[in-house]
C-alpha cells in the first residue's frame, strides 16, 4: 500500500486466455472484466499546534460566512465558490473544508469530495468522522468505490485516533479540551463548545471522560455534560442539564452503567447519562456510586474528590492531611509545617513508584501568596521532593512512570524526574483535572475570552443540520 498519494487506484484487467468469446446469452454469469481497487492514504490527525484552530479570527473567516448564508438559502453553487475563497485565504480552515465537501456532493461533483472531507475529518475527527459516515448529503458518494474506500479509511483513523489519546496529555485551552500527543505534539480538540469548560472527571477503567461546560454564551449560568470516550476515539456534544448547579457527576461500574448526575441540595436526585445522550431520571433516594466524583458549584467552582488507594491519613473533612502513610511500604510522608497534603490530588506513577500529590503551604491566602506546591513522594523510602510552587494553584497528571505533567502559574509543563529542563506545552492553561488550591481562597474557573472569535459567530457544525 502506498502513501505517496491521496488517490490511488489499481485496475485489475481479466481475460479469458485463448477460450473462443462466449455467446451474447452467457456474458450474464461472466466475471466482472474491471475490478477497481481504491485506497485512501492516511493524513496526519489533529492540528500542529492550538494556533492551527483559531481559524475564525483569520483572513478566510469573511467568505466562510457568506458560504453559510449561501448554505441557509441552498445555493450550494455559491457555498462552494466561496468556500474555496475561503481556504485560499486560510489553507486551514476546517469549517470550510467541511462545508465544501458538503457543497461538492449537493450539486452532485462526487469525485471532488475526497480532498475537503479528508482535511476535516483529520483534522478534527472526533468533530466530523461519524457525521462523515452519515450525512444525508453524502449518500451518493458513499455507494462509490471511493466511498467504500472513505469509510475503511475513517475506521483506520478511529483506531490511530484511539492509540493516540492512550498516550495523550488532556488539557485545556480557550475554555475546551484537547488532547496533546506527547510523542508527537499533535493537538486534537475534543469538545466544541460555545462555553467554557469547568471541569471533568475521568474513569480510566471504562477509558471515558465526562466533562461539564457551560451550556451556551446566551444561558453562561446553565451547565452541559459530555462524555469523551478514549477507547472509540469519538467525542459527544454537550448536552444542556437544565442547571446552573450546584451538581456532582459521579460513574457507576453497575447497572445502570454510566455516568450520574445529582441536583438537588443534600439529598441529590441522580439522572443517568446514557449511550443515547438522554438524562435518564434514577430511582429516588439513589445513593452516588463508589469511586471518585466532581462537584460543581453554582458559581462554577470544581473539585474532584479521588482519594488514591493504599495511601492512609487521618483526613480532615476537606481531604488534608498533615502526613500520609504508604500502604505498600509502610513509610510516612509528610511536607514542612505548617503545610497539608491534599489527599484528592494524590496519584500514583504508573510502576506504583512515586506519589505526586499537591500540598497546601499555609491557609493565610493573602493576595499573590504562593502558597501550593506540587510534591512528589518515593514510595520505598517516603522522601518527598518539591517540584514547582504556584499562586493560582496546581494540578498534576502521570504521562509515564517518571514524568509527569504539572499545571501552575506559568501553564502546563512536562517534568522530569531525572532532572531534564521542563518542555512547556505552549498555549495549554491547565489540566482537566482541577486545580487544588489552598482551602481559604475561592477557587475560580478559567474564562474564555470576553469578545467572540469573529463579530457574529457561534460555533457551529456547518453541513450537519440536516443530518440523522
Amino acid at each position: 500500500m502506498t502513501r505517496k498519494a491521496l488517490l490511488i487506484v489499481a485496475l485489475a484487467l481479466s481475460s479469458c486466455g485463448n477460450r473462443p468469446n462466449p455467446p451474447p446469452a452467457e456474458k450474464k454469469d461472466a466475471a466482472p472484466v474491471d475490478a477497481e481497487v481504491v485506497e485512501l492514504a492516511a493524513r496526519p490527525l489533529g492540528m500542529p499546534d492550538l494556533a492551527a484552530y483559531g481559524w475564525r479570527k483569520r483572513a478566510g473567516q469573511p467568505a466562510f460566512r457568506l458560504a453559510r448564508k449561501a448554505e441557509e438559502r441552498g445555493d450550494w453553487a455559491a457555498v462552494v465558490a466561496s468556500c474555496k475563497q475561503a481556504l485560499a485565504a486560510d489553507a486551514d480552515h476546517l469549517e470550510a473544508a467541511w462545508l465544501l465537501a458538503i457543497g461538492y456532493a449537493k450539486l452532485g461533483q462526487g469525485d471532488q469530495v475526497v480532498a475537503p472531507l479528508s482535511q476535516a475529518v483529520a483534522g478534527e475527527l472526533a468533530r466530523w468522522g461519524a457525521p462523515s459516515l452519515e450525512h444525508p448529503a453524502l449518500g451518493a458518494f458513499l455507494a462509490t468505490p471511493v466511498g467504500a474506500a472513505w469509510r475503511q479509511r475513517v475506521e483506520q483513523d478511529r483506531a490511530l485516533f484511539a492509540g493516540a489519546l492512550g498516550r495523550a496529555l488532556i488539557v485545556t485551552a480557550e475554555g475546551e479540551l484537547f488532547a496533546v500527543d506527547v510523542e508527537t505534539r499533535r493537538w486534537n480538540r475534543l469538545t466544541r463548545n460555545p462555553g467554557t469548560v469547568i471541569g471533568a472527571l475521568a474513569i480510566p477503567a471504562a477509558r471515558q471522560i465526562a466533562y461539564i461546560a457551560r451550556a451556551s454564551k446566551k444561558a453562561r449560568r446553565e451547565l452541559g455534560i459530555g462524555v469523551i470516550d478514549l477507547g472509540r476515539g469519538t467525542a459527544t456534544g454537550q448536552v444542556p442539564l437544565g442547571t446552573p448547579g450546584p451538581i456532582t457527576v459521579a460513574y457507576s461500574a453497575r447497572a445502570p452503567v454510566g455516568f450520574w448526575v445529582g441536583a438537588g441540595g443534600a439529598r441529590l436526585a441522580w439522572r443517568q447519562f446514557d449511550e443515547e445522550l438522554h438524562l435518564r431520571p434514577l430511582p429516588p433516594k439513589t445513593a452516588r456510586p463508589a469511586g471518585p466524583w466532581l462537584d460543581i458549584t453554582a458559581k462554577g467552582t470544581a473539585r474532584l474528590h479521588a482519594l488514591p488507594p493504599n495511601v492512609t491519613a487521618d483526613w480532615d473533612d476537606q481531604s488534608l492531611a498533615s502526613a500520609v502513610r504508604i500502604g505498600t511500604s509502610n513509610r510516612v510522608v509528610s511536607v514542612p509545617s505548617p503545610g497539608l497534603i491534599d489527599g484528592n490530588s494524590a496519584a500514583w506513577s504508573p510502576d506504583r513508584a512515586h506519589l505526586a500529590f499537591v500540598a497546601q503551604l499555609d491557609d493565610h491566602c493573602a493576595a499573590g501568596a504562593v502558597n501550593t506546591a506540587a510534591f512528589v513522594a518515593d514510595a520505598a523510602t517516603g522522601g518527598a521532593k518539591e517540584l514547582e510552587r504556584a499562586a493560582g494553584g496546581i494540578a498534576l497528571a502521570w504521562i509515564a512512570e517518571r514524568t509527569l505533567a504539572i499545571a501552575g502559574d506559568g501553564g502546563v509543563t512536562i517534568r522530569s524526574l531525572d532532572g531534564a529542563a521542563p518542555i512547556e506545552i505552549n498555549g495549554a492553561t491547565g489540566l482537566m483535572i482541577p486545580r487544588e488550591r489552598p482551602r481559604c481562597a475561592p477557587a475560580e474557573i478559567d474564562e474564555p475570552p470576553s469578545e467572540p472569535d469573529s463579530a457574529g459567530d457561534e460555533p457551529t457544525d456547518a453541513g450537519v443540520a440536516d443530518a440523522p
